[in-house]
C-alpha cells in the first residue's frame, strides 16, 4: 500500500516537473533532475533508518518491562542491620580463628611464644570485640606476609597495633608485638 502511494506520488511529481521544465528550459530541467535525485536518495536512506529506529524502540520497551519485573523490594533498615551483624563469625568460632592465627604464624616462619586474649562486649550491638596480643619473632618479610594473609582471610580481623624491635642491627630477626582486634557475633 505504501509502495503504491510512493509510486503514484513519484509519477505525479515527475509529470509536473517535465511540464515545468518544458516551459522554463534546460536550467529548470537540470534543477528538477537534481531535486528528484535528492528526494529519491532521501527516501531510500530514511526508510531503513526508520525500520532500525522501530526495532531499537521495541528492544528498549522490552528491556524496560523486563527490568521493572526484576526490581527487588526495598530492604528495611532493621533487615540491613540484621544482615550486617549476621556477616560476622559467631563467638563459637573463636577457637578456630585462634588456631588459624597460630598456624599461619608458624607457616610464615614466625615463632609465637604465647598470646593474650581479652574480650569486651560492644555497647548497643550484638558484637564482642576480642583483643589478641601476640609477641612473635621472625623476619620483617615473614611478619608482613603473615599479617597480610590473616587480614585477607579473616575480614572480621583488624590490625590495631604493631611494635617492632631489633636487638642487633646486623640480624634479620626482629621481635614484634602485634595487636589484632576480632569482632564476633555474640548472639546466634
Amino acid at each position: 500500500m505504501r509502495q503504491q502511494r510512493l509510486t503514484a506520488t513519484w509519477q505525479m511529481l515527475s509529470a509536473s516537473l517535465l511540464r515545468t521544465a518544458h516551459q522554463t528550459g534546460w536550467p529548470a530541467l537540470i534543477g528538477s533532475a537534481l531535486l528528484i535525485a535528492s528526494l529519491s536518495l532521501a527516501l531510500s536512506v530514511t526508510a531503513p533508518l526508520r525500520e532500525q529506529i522501530a526495532a531499537v524502540e521495541q528492544q528498549s520497551h522490552q528491556l524496560r518491562t523486563t527490568s521493572q519485573a526484576k526490581v527487588l523490594p526495598p530492604i528495611s533498615p532493621q533487615a540491613r542491620l540484621r544482615d550486617f551483624y549476621a556477616a560476622f563469625p559467631p563467638r563459637s568460632a573463636l577457637p578456630e580463628v585462634l588456631i588459624q592465627v597460630h598456624r599461619s604464624a608458624s607457616r610464615n616462619g614466625l615463632q609465637d611464644t604465647h598470646a593474650d586474649y581479652r574480650d569486651t562486649p560492644e555497647a548497643d550491638t550484638p558484637l564482642v570485640r576480642v583483643r589478641i596480643e601476640l609477641p612473635v619473632t621472625g623476619s620483617y618479610a615473614a611478619l608482613r606476609a603473615w599479617i597480610a594473609e590473616l587480614l585477607g582471610e579473616l575480614p572480621a580481623l583488624t590490625l590495631e597495633g604493631l611494635e617492632l624491635r631489633r636487638t642487633d642491627i646486623g640480624k634479620a630477626q626482629l621481635d614484634a608485638r602485634v595487636r589484632f582486634q576480632l569482632l564476633l557475633r555474640s548472639a546466634p
